[in-house]
């Protein structure tokens, strides 16, 4: 039984040693040097922090729009904007909103956490009356490209629910144990078994200011979740804002529907051979629900810059847009929102006027 015993370890002892082995190194070489943005930390792409510490130098330090964290704070915001949205919304002081305080707008923006959809939160929170023109003048209801038409498709206008109730705030998520057999297996998938969730392509030119200026890393969700809006969404995406729309004028509110473009519809004109099929989305959406002010497609903004060679409009590696995106959005939805503030109140004085 002795001699099975050591003939057994000679064969387990390597294989453990060299699992005990791939574990440690991505532990203590990849994890750290994947944290510096969404894309590596979901791929386990050992970007490194050079390049994040630069861009980081040149964000926002302070914060100057209100965190609702919890929905019953609605009632108690005096803002001209209450933003509703997706992670692009949740950016902190590098995010949009914190550009439209300089353009003379009060902004108030609500934690992921209270919502998975934010059509549908927007639709429950004006149905509870915890918002209307008392509180905010124009409501932005923001959702990235990739999740529009899931949104649209998982919305449920009959759908009563009642408003969570007040509790103490939870830190936000972090990666708990990194010391993970399971993180270990899946970089080993996704380098050997070509199984990675981010994609990789290079540009005709210079996009980054980082190591690799001109490859693309994008989520594979930008495109597996459609490149196209499916036919059988299409009249009840424009249901949805037709009704959203309806129900914010009851309560006093302007609507603003804005959809965050992709990183890979971004760029994807820019792509050498590209080997993946072009994205339509947005012009899908301008088509369905119109070419209006009300409705702001980000593209637009953003697309203008990368046109040019602006470099980091999007950050290297990550999904999200970088403080210079953010800083085009924000300017470009403060100058909506200021004029469908401004019709706002012009039709209020000839209301008021036609009374008397």
């Amino acid at each position: 039984m002795k001699k099975f015993l050591i003939k057994i370890s000679y064969l387990v002892l390597p294989i453990y040693l060299l699992m005990l082995g791939l574990v440690a190194y991505v532990t203590f070489y990849v994890s750290p040097r994947a944290d510096t943005g969404d894309l590596g930390n979901l791929a386990l792409i050992p970007f490194g922090t050079e390049y994040i510490q630069a861009i980081g130098e040149k964000e926002m330090k302070d914060t100057l729009f209100t965190k609702v964290n919890h929905t019953e704070e609605l009632r108690n915001i005096h803002v001209d904007v209450l933003t509703v949205g997706d992670s692009f919304s949740q950016q902190g002081s590098a995010g949009y909103q914190n550009y439209m305080p300089g353009e003379g707008l009060t902004v108030a923006n609500c934690r992921r956490s209270l919502y998975e959809n934010p059509m549908q939160y927007a639709s429950n929170i004006l149905d509870w009356g915890v918002i209307d023109s008392t509180n905010t003048s124009v409501l932005v209801v923001e959702v990235a490209e990739r999740d529009f038409a899931l949104s649209v498709d998982r919305f449920n206008e009959s759908k009563v629910e009642v408003p969570e109730p007040m509790a103490a705030v939870d830190n936000e998520e972090r990666n708990p144990n990194k010391w993970s057999l399971l993180r270990a297996r899946d970089y080993v998938l996704y380098r050997l078994a070509g199984r990675s969730p981010v994609y990789e392509v290079d540009l005709n030119r210079d996009f980054f200011s980082s190591r690799e200026p001109r490859k693309l890393y994008f989520y594979d969700c930008d495109i597996k979740n459609g490149v196209t809006i499916d036919e059988a969404v299409v009249p009840k995406m424009k249901k949805v804002y037709d009704l959203l729309t309806q129900k914010a004028n009851e309560r006093g509110i302007k609507l603003l529907m804005m959809m965050a473009v992709d990183k890979y519809d971004l760029y994807q004109d820019y792509i050498v051979d590209n080997p993946y099929p072009p994205k339509r989305v947005n012009e899908d959406v301008r088509q369905i629900l119109g070419d209006i002010p009300e409705v702001m497609l980000c593209k637009d903004c953003l697309l203008p810059l990368i046109e040019r060679g602006e470099k980091d409009v999007f950050l290297f590696d990550n999904t999200h847009w970088s403080y210079k995106g953010s800083e085009a959005v924000g300017k470009e939805l403060s100058r909506r929102v200021k004029q469908m503030i401004n019709r706002k109140e012009n039709n209020n004085n000839i209301s008021f006027n036609s009374i008397i």
